[in-house]
């Protein structure tokens, strides 16, 4: 187990509200820079020293990003930052009542104490530059960790699973508070240094609460815990306008370029490292060698790898680890659609199938509509019924008939016109056979002019051939 010296390089943060923001929606990221009264702001290469400093490669892009004038124009705006996906995740909505009470508890429960503008311009004052120009490269590296792990293999898909189901929420709680308390550490070295003890912790923790907003009710709450995902997802891939505004997403309002200059940076350094602490942490829990049979290979780098790839490598990865929650999290977030398919055309359901997920089958059968198609036909002409029938899985072939779209006659056009009734008469699976029958397949489509009971007789299987003669009796009495 690392000690806390040991892990300097992680983060937490406090949630409070700065000065003149205590009306402000605390579910509502966002950044006010007020940067009307340009001539009182000095040019943004004198508000950062620092960035001149050697051993610093401040040409690396996160640097760009965070002081670019891109990033300067996201600073006059107070847009909310969006979800990966077209919905607007839950923290970002308007919040229940018993959202707003919960938050109302943790927010008493940090002491909340709000600076005069003065004291505010005081932290600032006293800050260690040398430090923060350290953090920034910390960050740095952080990112690119991050970036290169979560595109090998299926890590990603692992860790979302871990973060999702396997870590108890009291322990993820307890995880998150660990580094708070480690980076809050981190931030007296750099702000009070040369101030002394005349600073209070709650001054602080304001400058906490503008950089992580999304702590603690954000990041405590099990509810908004896809927030979590969204935010490794943007930081493991290829930089964008979503990344930007997760960078620039600050809590304050403040007239003075040069202290939200320094906010971008403590951001940066809190959202990298938080990150990177918490899937180290995963790393130490389970081994870092692949499991049998699944050996780590890298995926495309995400700068030249469509998104869209990228998610679809996901969701297959999660289809065949049979994780339902990070699935989920990738359909309800609109990471991907749901009608995607493989090289060989096989679409989800039919890679339940192929994979022998029956829960993740069972979660399509319960979705609310729209779901992929369960008739569709791979390259090779089998339907997700064929497949059922190739793999002799019972619980498989159960939960596939019991959609309601299900084509339980749907031929195979390239080997004959075959139905899945003809395939379990070829293999005698006498019990897929039944399952079949009873779901009101037609004993009476031939193939190459064979009835499925003529079928039954060449193949000299008298159980099967009795099942389907009553079948067909029981047909034409009804006609």
């Amino acid at each position: 187990m690392e000690t806390m010296r040991d892990r300097r390089t992680t983060l937490g943060t406090c949630l409070i509200n700065m000065k003149g923001e205590e009306d402000i929606d605390s579910n509502k990221l966002f950044c006010k820079v007020n940067i009307r009264q340009q001539k009182e702001i000095p040019h943004l290469s004198d508000t950062c020293s620092w960035s001149n400093k050697p051993g610093v490669d401040f040409n690396r892009s996160l640097h760009k990003e965070l002081f670019s004038s891109d990033m300067k124009n996201y600073l006059s705006k107070a847009d909310p930052l969006p979800h990966i996906g077209n919905k607007m995740p839950p923290f970002l909505r308007k919040p229940t009542r018993r959202n707003s009470t919960k938050a109302a508890a943790q927010k008493e429960s940090v002491n909340v104490v709000f600076p005069a503008e003065e004291q505010f311009t005081k932290i600032f004052c006293g800050i260690n530059e040398a430090i923060m120009s350290d953090w920034l490269e910390r960050a740095i590296c952080s990112i690119d960790d991050l970036r290169e792990w979560c595109h090998v293999g299926d890590n990603f898909v692992r860790f979302a699973n871990f973060w999702l189901s396997e870590l108890p929420h009291k322990q993820k709680v307890n995880l998150l508070q660990l580094e708070m308390g480690i980076f809050e550490d981190e931030l007296q070295s750099a702000f009070f240094e040369e101030v002394g003890t005349e600073l209070e912790l709650s001054h602080l923790r304001s400058v906490l609460s503008a950089t992580l907003c999304e702590y603690p009710e954000v990041l405590l709450n099990d509810e908004t815990k896809y927030v979590f995902l969204d935010y490794l997802s943007l930081m493991s891939s290829k930089q964008t306008i979503e990344h930007k505004k997760m960078l620039s997403s600050l809590k304050c309002t403040t007239n003075n370029l040069q202290i939200a200059l320094w906010l971008l940076a403590v951001r940066a350094f809190t959202l990298a490292n938080l990150w990177h602490a918490v899937v180290k942490f995963y790393k130490a829990v389970v081994s870092s060698q692949p499991p049998p049979g699944l050996p780590s290979k890298r995926s495309v780098s995400a700068t030249r790898k469509q998104k869209s790839d990228l998610f679809k490598e996901r969701a297959f990865q999660c289809i065949k680890l049979g994780y339902i929650d990070v699935l989920h999290y990738l359909i309800k977030s609109h990471q991907i659609d749901l009608y995607i398919v493989d090289d060989n055309n096989r679409n989800m359901i039919f890679l339940s199938i192929i994979y022998n997920q029956p829960k993740i089958l069972e979660y399509f059968l319960n979705m609310e509509p729209p779901i992929p198609n369960v008739n569709q036909a791979a390259e090779n002409g089998n339907t997700p019924l064929h497949a059922a029938v190739n793999s002799r899985k019972t619980d498989i072939m159960s939960l596939l008939l019991c959609f309601a779209e299900i084509d339980v006659n749907a031929p195979n056009h390239q080997c004959n016109g075959a139905t899945a009734l003809h395939l379990a008469i070829i293999y005698g699976h006498l019990d897929i056979c039944y399952l079949l029958l009873k779901a009101a397949a037609d004993p009476e489509i031939p193939i190459e002019e064979l009835t499925p009971l003529q079928l039954a007789q060449q193949m000299g299987n008298r159980a099967i051939e009795s099942l389907i003669r009553f079948h067909v009796n029981k047909l034409r009495k009804g006609k």
